[in-house]
């Protein structure tokens, strides 16, 4: 038979084992919450940061109609066959240096987007294996 002493020392292990299995949950709880928040985060920046590329991949588009009436408008105004040609050149050399100039406004932009909808999952990484160490 074992004494009153014996079964308080064997439930020790056994409160302990509960208390860590406990602590286990409840981290594994929180952790689940701050990746499902920064998720969450990371979607609502994205759905933010398409809106602004698609806004400003419209505001281009418009420029560049606006252009390309421009220089008809032109062309139908000029007088001799140089004036066209002339007007062609230009145009098509403030095109291209416009192309560019959007270009790199876009690459920006998916750069930014990319590393802002990544910055709340990447700092829920961090934080969970800054804590498991």
């Amino acid at each position: 038979m074992s004494t009153m002493g014996e079964q308080h020392q064997s439930r020790k292990p056994a409160d302990k084992s509960g208390a860590i299995a406990n602590e286990v949950v409840e981290n594994v709880k929180a952790t689940a919450e701050r990746s499902a928040r920064a998720f969450g985060q990371s979607y609502s920046t994205a759905v933010e940061n398409a809106r602004e590329y698609n806004n400003k991949m419209i505001d281009m588009a418009q420029a560049n109609i606006e252009a390309v009436f421009e220089v008809a408008r032109q062309v139908l105004a000029a007088k001799t066959p140089s004036d066209m040609i002339e007007l062609w050149t230009s145009h098509t050399r403030k095109q291209f240096e416009m192309l560019s100039e959007q270009t790199k406004e876009l690459t920006a932009l998916g750069q930014k987007m990319v590393g802002e909808s990544a910055e709340p999952i990447a700092r829920s990484v961090n934080q969970t294996f800054g804590k498991a160490s």
